[in-house]
């Protein structure tokens, strides 16, 4: 680029930044604000960020980009969480009740397993079992972002369908008392790989929602601006699940007592929540990078 082109863009990167600021302090509310944030960002980086190499922005990616992403993205996964808590704690108490009944909503290789005492079962068959449940997550987290494309209806199926088999096998295998041998082979892979769930549906709603509800700006921008921070979501959630596989397969099977195991879903949801709170952190600080300029 030539020098006049260079200080035009330094130039036109501060208006545009005090414009921004200008824009969110009298009109909040204003939908010129996403694009014109859109454009702000892309410049701070074409502007002040030094020359990377692909696996200094994967790292940056995974360590600041995603979890700024997952925030910006809260409320639809909020949706989605909610929604799915609430249809498991259905199921669970479905299956409290009505415990035969219930079981017909499970599969039928979980059925049998499902009603007998849980603590006669061995870990090496058990273990199997609850990976049925949680491995089809990877599988299914893809499915139900790009559900998004189809007004988010296979979302909810998604979220459905998953939620309550949960719940239900969850609540006949419980149904005598709290079982910690089947939480301590569900809990510590469950913990991520249910929050990768509820975060590739929030972005799958995210998309549905950028199809279905109006706005000033034109449908079709408003869809690819959604659809490829989606995709970025997905992406950066599929370390997440590689780990959780790697706890499935090393840990949840192994000969290590309940609470172990137990402690092991502790650990991993509060560094899961550590992590993804970066988020708040790296969009206040790329704010306050957007709004420093004096005009």
């Amino acid at each position: 680029m030539p020098a006049d082109r260079i200080d035009l863009l330094a130039l036109r990167y501060q208006q545009a930044a005090a414009d921004l600021a200008l824009l969110r302090t009298r009109h909040p509310g204003s939908p010129l604000l996403p694009r014109l944030n859109d454009l702000v960002a892309q410049a701070h980086d074409v502007v002040y960020r030094r020359p990377a190499t692909p696996l200094r922005e994967l790292v940056r990616f995974l360590w600041i980009g995603y979890p700024e992403l997952v925030w910006q993205l809260r409320r639809p996964i909020a949706i989605a969480a909610g929604l799915g808590i609430a249809l498991c704690a259905v199921g669970f108490l479905w299956a409290l009740a009505d415990p035969v009944g219930a079981s017909s909503f499970l599969p039928s290789d979980l059925r049998d397993a499902a009603h007998r005492r849980h603590d006669a079962i061995p870990a090496g068959v058990m273990a199997p079992e609850s990976a049925l449940i949680f491995t089809n997550n990877i599988r299914v987290s893809i499915f139900a972002f790009g559900g998004g494309l189809i007004a988010g209806l296979p979302t909810l199926w998604v979220i459905y369908l998953n939620s309550m088999l949960l719940g239900v096998l969850s609540g006949i295998t419980n149904g005598d008392g709290l079982n910690g041998e089947y939480w301590s082979l569900i809990l510590p892979h469950g913990v991520i790989e249910l929050s990768c769930f509820a975060i590739t549906a929030g972005a799958g709603l995210m998309l549905a929602d950028a199809i279905v509800r109006a706005r000033p700006e034109p449908r079709a921008a408003v869809i690819r601006r959604e659809g490829a921070r989606g995709t970025k979501v997905v992406l950066g959630t599929m370390p997440l699940l590689v780990l959780a596989g790697l706890i499935e397969g090393f840990i949840t099977p192994s000969s290590l007592p309940i609470p172990a195991k137990l402690a092991v879903a502790a650990v991993s949801g509060l560094l899961l929540a550590g992590y993804l709170l970066r988020g708040r952190r790296c969009a206040s600080n790329t704010e306050r990078t957007h709004v420093h300029f004096d005009g």
